[in-house]
């Protein structure tokens, strides 16, 4: 017996002692690895973000640890022969090409391979999956890769986890996928594959986590998936496929995610039987007919559920509860009322009711959900704000609903509010102090509403707020000095209120700041006393319209606006302003991108439209309807990046600047109702994007130039200029004139131009000679900005609309992994 337990003791003394020891490292491997890092860089400009990725070679070195590699950073060994069977590089600044030849194919024993969220250009080569044999993780994840499916994957009969999100792969899965008989764990999601999927996904009968989504994949369902045994985690999101759902037979399916795709037809019964769904999200597809509570009640461990814009209609009359809920979604739902189910979900912390039927007032009950963080009712017609837990929320967006009278008092304990969106309601009374004063705000629209007073002058100090929209309301007073506590303020929407004041120059120390709106109130006085050179350098949106402004237009602004120049808007692509607002709320990151949207207004007709996206590349400068004396500065002409500019309805005079000719980008130019003389600069012909051209009502004089583009104008864009000559006016120059150009408009009546605003276009981007004109298309097609449309009535007849194709692809940080 002594001797049994001496041999325990030893054998476990032995092990003991290995699990404590770190393996001394395969000299050949040591040297592999150093090779490898010497073939590639390091980059640097993280500008000191603590988010930045640590560079896990830099502890690989021949000397401060000797040779042995396995205390590398990033490395495993396997720990009784010393080989490198475990390199993780993920996130590690890393740059360069891996060629055929690469020292990194020389580590035989290699099972798991990680160099995700590093920047490998050229791509992998197919020696990977000749030499590495014996790889069974692999993970390129935000590998900046391109160019078909790789083929190096034929040749990884072992892998069981491959992993090639975030990349820019194209082309059609192939069919040697169907090989990977060991393979559990497959993430292709965030690429531009197409077509079909195919049908060779049978085979992979070991399957667990089938990630597809974020691609461009057509047809139908793939019924094929639905054979797979083990299959638990299904992603499709974000493709175009379309037709029925296909029958469910897979019980093992814990996630399933068919959001933003065409997917038509009703939900197949056989969902019922699937009791392990934890997470059911099928939002944004084209589903028909009505879906039941009840579908779901077996589904005792469901934790998310999303069926918004599904197409779909909700019916709830069932007793039984969700405990584990955590999400819901049913925007555009057709719900009539607040789902009583949700009433022991003690866990919620996302609810999404959104463009419902909801009217009335929220019930006594729903005080309770004290988890809730993030509660969006915006489009119903909701009455009241009681009863609303706000004590944990950090999201609220009540938008567009019927919501009256002042602000209730206990709308303002609450100090986690991240985004609050109040706008287009009835709310009425002064705005509470208090309101301004939470410290983790960021998001405040309380536009369209009816509030009056001033605003509050309680922005605290430290204050992370970078979106303020209190326009289309009536308050008044002068505009409060502690904004300039909001150093991260991007957005200063002031429009259409009562507000009396000068210009507020002191906002210049805002160097964040990008859209200054400050149109229709009732500011007065020239625009002077900077004390910075350069002011406001990335301003984008710069509206002093409709105002009582005075003297010579502000120089020293239009010297500061360093974002309006030099930028390559037309080659770089189009971005749209839609900024998400990551979230954290119960650990989880919520990425929210509803509210924190520009939303301008578009006027046309006098009918005003709501859009809710502009491009980030939208640069514009309305001082119109001022008093503005004095000449255009020839130093506007450096503004090259801006799209449109209006001073129409001032008191200007002189000539139109040839520097003019300099603002390439520029698609609509409105000079019209000023004192103007002398001829239109012939070089303006060279503005080959300009769209919208309105001059009409001044003193020029002489031919109108000719050009491509010039010849598209019609005449109301000379109106009551006597002088002017030449097509598409009647008037012929060099011969006597019958007939002065007509005066058809009072001052009070505004030609198409007129009114242009900075809410009047967007871009005719690629138009270039021929399409020039689809800016108007182009605002209702892609729903941007609102705004810039009183000046197309005339216009938008002979409008030959252009079809912008391309959009910007999500791009994800290199820390964070989408499952």
């Amino acid at each position: 017996m002594e001797r049994i337990v001496l041999s325990l003791i030893v054998v476990l003394f032995l092990m003991v002692s290995f699990s404590f020891g770190n393996p001394f490292c395969s000299s050949h491997d040591s040297l592999a690895l150093l090779q490898f890092k010497h073939s590639l860089n390091v980059t640097d400009g993280c500008d000191n973000n603590e988010d930045c990725p640590y560079p896990k070679m830099t502890s690989w070195n021949s000397t401060s640890m000797g040779m042995d590699c396995c205390r590398w950073d990033g490395i495993t060994c396997d720990m009784f022969t010393g080989h490198v069977i475990g390199l993780d590089l993920s996130g590690s600044r890393l740059e360069g090409a891996i060629h055929p030849n690469c020292s990194l194919f020389q580590l035989r024993h290699l099972q798991t391979l990680d160099l995700s969220f590093n920047n490998v250009s050229g791509g992998i080569p197919n020696s990977l999956g000749t030499t590495l044999k014996a790889l069974k993780i692999l993970r390129l994840s935000g590998c900046n890769l391109a160019g078909p499916f790789p083929e190096f994957v034929r040749n990884l009969s072992q892998i069981t986890q491959l992993d090639l999100s975030d990349n820019n792969l194209d082309g059609k899965i192939p069919e040697f996928i169907g090989n990977l008989s060991q393979i559990t764990q497959l993430d292709l999601s965030y690429n531009h594959l197409e077509g079909e999927i195919p049908d060779v996904f049978s085979n992979l009968q070991m399957l667990t986590h089938c990630i597809l989504g974020d691609n461009n994949f057509t047809g139908p369902f793939p019924s094929s998936l639905m054979n797979l045994t083990n299959l638990q985690v299904l992603r499709l999101r974000n493709n175009l496929l379309s037709g029925p759902l296909p029958e469910f037979k897979t019980n093992s399916l814990q996630t399933l995610d068919l959001s933003r795709n065409q997917l038509s037809g009703p939900i197949p019964q056989s969902l019922r039987h699937l009791f392990n769904l934890t997470d059911v999200i099928l939002g944004h597809n084209k589903l028909s007919g009505e879906i039941r509570a009840e579908m779901f009640a077996g589904m005792t461990n469901l934790t998310v559920l999303d069926l918004s814009s599904s197409g779909l209609s909700w019916s709830s009359n069932i007793n039984t509860t969700f405990p584990l809920l955590r999400s819901l979604r049913l925007g555009s739902c057709r719900v009539k009322d607040f789902p009583d189910f949700i009433l022991n979900s003690k866990k919620l912390w996302i609810l999404d009711l959104s463009e419902n039927e909801i009217h009335g007032q929220f019930p006594k009950w729903f005080g309770g959900l004290s988890a809730l963080q993030f509660l969006n009712v915006s489009h119903n017609f909701l009455t009241s704000l009681e009863h609303i837990p706000l004590e944990t929320m950090m999201v609220l967006d009540l938008q567009s609903n019927s919501l009256r009278g002042p602000l209730p008092s206990p709308f303002c304990p609450s100090n986690t509010l991240f985004v609050i969106n109040l706008s287009y309601n009835n709310l009425s009374g002064e705005i509470p102090n208090c309101l301004l004063t939470f410290s983790w705000l960021r998001v405040l629209d309380l536009q369209a509403n009816n509030f009056h007073g001033p605003i509050p002058n309680k922005f605290p100090e430290n204050s992370i707020l970078s979106y303020i929209n209190l326009s289309k309301n009536q308050l008044e007073g002068p505009i409060p000095t502690s904004l300039l506590n909001c150093t991260a303020l991007q957005v200063l929407h002031l429009g259409n209120n009562k507000i009396r004041d000068t210009f507020p120059t002191w906002l210049e120390t805002l160097q964040e700041l990008e859209h200054l709106i400050l149109k229709s109130n009732r500011f007065y006085g020239p625009i002077v006393a900077f004390k910075t050179e350069s002011p406001f350098p990335n301003m984008m949106i710069f509206d002093l319209s409709d105002n009582s402004f005075t003297g010579s237009l502000p120089m020293v602004v239009l010297k500061g606006f360093k974002a309006m120049m030099n930028m390559d808007a037309h080659k770089s692509g189009l971005e749209y302003h839609e900024e998400p607002i990551d979230v954290i709320v119960s650990g989880d990151e919520v990425s929210y991108s509803g509210l924190y949207v520009e939303s301008v207004i578009l006027v046309m007709k006098n009918q005003e439209t709501k859009f809710n996206k502009i491009l980030k590349i939208f640069t514009t400068i309305d001082l119109s309807r001022n008093k503005f004396e004095g000449e255009i500065p020839k130093f506007i002409g450096n503004l090259n990046s801006l799209l449109l500019l209006n001073l129409s309805h001032n008191n200007l005079t002189g000539h139109i600047p040839v520097e003019m000719r300099n603002m390439s980008t520029l698609e609509a130019l409105d000079l019209s109702f000023n004192q103007l003389t002398g001829k239109i600069p012939v070089e303006l012909a060279s503005l080959t994007f300009l769209a919208v051209l309105n001059l009409s009502h001044n003193h020029l004089v002489g031919p109108i130039p000719q050009s491509n583009q010039f010849n598209t104008f019609p005449n109301d864009s000379y109106l009551g200029n006597s002088e002017l000559c030449g097509f598409p006016l009647s008037n012929e120059c060099g011969k006597h004139k019958s007939a002065s150009v007509p005066v058809e408009q009072e001052e009070d009546e505004p030609s198409f131009l007129s009114e242009m605003t900075w809410q009047s276009v967007l871009m005719g981007y690629g138009c270039g000679l021929t399409f020039g004109f689809g800016i108007v298309y182009l605002i209702y097609r892609f729903e941007r900005p609102r705004w810039f449309i009183d000046s197309f009535e005339t216009l938008t007849r002979e409008m030959i609309y252009i079809v912008l194709r391309g959009r910007k692809r999500r791009r994800r940080n290199f820390h964070r992994r989408r499952h």
